[in-house]
């Protein structure tokens, strides 16, 4: 399985594909890492493989894309805990439906797709045997092993193995150190933001990345004000001084703000703004 780090990784991985298949499926480890990605893959068959991001022909598309407002781009949610026959009948229509952009391309993605009841695999199964002209499916699983044979068969496989937070401990403990400063410095924090975040902020995934740990932080140190702690690792014992609300407040506005990284929201702003909430909520109570 392919290792990706970082969204070059992705690119050196992916740049030798002159012709695009009519199906993907993507086997990796976490949906949440990989749905920048896919993402990424989606703009390449959409815009070119060495479309440049920084050309202003693509910047509408690109825009529309990354805040799923492009017509020719479905995507099933992640979140969804089963994908029925309306919904994926939904997707077949609109799919069968021709594009009225020049290039004609229209890109579906199914996130968590070993979801699938076997009526609604054998839906997409026949779909994929006979594939309409530029219509591409990029299919996503953490669970290979419950996906039809028949359909991995008829898709270009591709596995990818995100970074596990355990293993980056000197983020963790620099994420640590942005968290230590929040609840001495409060939203002075706002001014030493890079110095934390210098990397993250231009870029996209690892901006991602970072929130899911703070999460993973804020958990573990909820964790130990209950007594029951994984990985000391990843504890904050400056949050052990407020309550266990508190701090799964804190956990919440996390989670909140994470979910708006996959948009096209400016990303120091959202920092600046979880700064600022973070202090609001802190000052609710006292140590």
């Amino acid at each position: 399985m392919a290792k990706i780090n970082n969204i070059s990784d992705f690119k050196n991985i992916t740049s030798n594909i002159t012709s695009f298949s009519h199906a993907y499926l993507f086997n990796v480890n976490s949906l949440d890492l990989a749905y920048s990605y896919i993402k990424e893959f989606a703009k390449m068959i959409i815009l070119g493989n060495n479309y440049d991001e920084n050309d202003e022909n693509n910047e509408t598309t690109i825009y529309q894309i990354d805040n799923d407002e492009y017509d020719d781009l479905y995507i099933v949610n992640p979140s969804t805990i089963g994908i029925n026959t309306e919904e994926i009948n939904k997707l077949m229509t609109y799919m069968e439906t021709k594009s009225l952009r020049d290039n004609g391309k229209r890109v579906y993605i199914i996130y968590g797709f070993e979801r699938l009841t076997r009526d609604v695999s054998n839906k997409i199964l026949k779909f994929l045997e006979e594939p309409t002209e530029n219509v591409y499916a990029l299919l996503i699983t953490e669970n290979i092993e419950r996906i039809l044979p028949t359909i991995i068969s008829r898709c270009q496989k591709l596995d990818l193995v995100f970074p596990n937070a355990t293993d980056d401990l000197d983020r963790v403990k620099r994420l640590i150190g942005f968290l230590d400063s929040i609840i001495l410095n409060g939203k002075k924090t706002i001014a030493y933001e890079y110095d934390y975040f210098s990397l993250e902020l231009a870029n996209r995934i690892e901006f991602y990345l970072s929130f899911e740990i703070l999460e993973k932080i804020i958990s573990q140190t909820i964790n130990k004000s209950y007594n029951h702690l994984e990985n000391d690792n990843y504890l904050c014992e400056s949050l052990l001084a407020y309550p266990r609300c508190t701090l799964t407040n804190i956990l919440n506005i996390t989670n909140k703000l994470k979910c708006l990284i996959k948009g096209n929201i400016n990303l120091p702003l959202l920092l600046d703004r979880y700064i600022i909430e973070i202090t609001e909520e802190l000052g609710l109570c006292k140590k």
